[in-house]
């Protein structure tokens, strides 16, 4: 159960997870530009649709027929058509999002570890691996906030005198932060879960 909460509470973007991958999908290496070129090859303009909301649809058929009319010619021609409709593809996934688009990234960016084992997950169909990734951030995030508040517990709780304040101070701020980053797993937990459905 502890593990799962854990899990649970990074997964939802507690920390700050969904900025980066967000950017992932920004990347000529990301899911949608992938689907685009892959699309382009192909012919198959469903192969990037499901990347995009149904508004979106017809904007993006319109430059894949442009595109493959003229990559046809090759060369520069290719290129810059393959780049105009995976730029239109990642664009338009993005202001789905309600996200802003600032131009494709490298295919070579780090994301860091997170994105990729996820992703290794989606392709073997098993978390083990992604959990055990998860759980050992989320262990070491509360150990250190953890060894900040035994810090400051040095100082006295409940000063005595004026000059004793200060340090109380910064006690209590460091307990009242951990218990804050406790509460905000739980509460991530609780808002992450998925309600079955009730019956008619």
């Amino acid at each position: 159960m502890k593990t799962m909460l854990i899990v649970a509470a990074l997964m939802s973007g507690l920390f700050l997870i969904a900025p980066k991958a967000q950017a992932h999908c920004d990347s000529l290496g990301g899911p949608v530009a992938t689907a685009a070129g892959n699309s382009l090859q192909t012919g198959n303009v469903n192969l990037v649709l499901r990347y995009v909301p149904v508004t979106a649809e017809a904007e993006v058929q319109a430059a894949f027929a442009k595109s493959r009319a003229v990559r046809a010619k090759g060369g520069v021609a290719q290129e810059l058509a393959d780049r105009f409709f995976i730029e239109t593809a990642v664009r338009l996934h993005r202001d789905g999002e309600g996200a802003p688009y600032t131009g494709l990234k490298t295919a070579d960016m780090d994301f860091g570890p997170a994105i990729p084992a996820a992703e290794r997950a989606l392709e073997s169909g098993a978390t083990d691996a992604l959990e055990e990734l998860l759980v050992e951030e989320v262990r070491h995030a509360i150990q250190e906030k953890f060894h900040l508040v035994k810090a400051s517990q040095m100082a006295a709780g409940k000063p005595e005198t004026y000059e004793e304040v200060a340090a109380a101070r910064a006690r209590a701020s460091a307990e009242l932060e951990f218990v804050g980053f406790v509460e905000e797993i739980f509460l991530s937990t609780k808002a992450s879960h998925i309600m079955p459905n009730k019956p008619d």
